[in-house]
């Protein structure tokens, strides 16, 4: 199992693309780094990942559902 040291995310207001069809999109960053001395938004590392708000939506929601799981496990000790 990794453990992170920091997380970092942002959004690029450059970052919006708009199609022919109406439909727009915002680019996520999102930047995990597990060395302790350099913060995420510092990494120079290739360890961003570029998603979209479906997906991010998506993350938060299976990290969300961990954590609960994870405390009702501490709660259980």
């Amino acid at each position: 199992m990794s453990h992170y040291a920091e997380v970092h995310a942002q959004l690029d207001p450059d970052g919006l693309t708009e199609f022919p069809n109406g439909i727009r999109l915002q680019e996520i960053e999102l930047v995990l780094t597990d060395d302790p001395d350099r913060p995420s938004w510092r990494a120079l590392e290739p360890a961003v990942c570029a998603i979209d708000a479906a997906r991010a939506r998506k993350l938060a929601f299976e990290l969300l559902t961990v954590a609960e799981v994870a405390e009702q496990w501490e709660k259980a000790r």
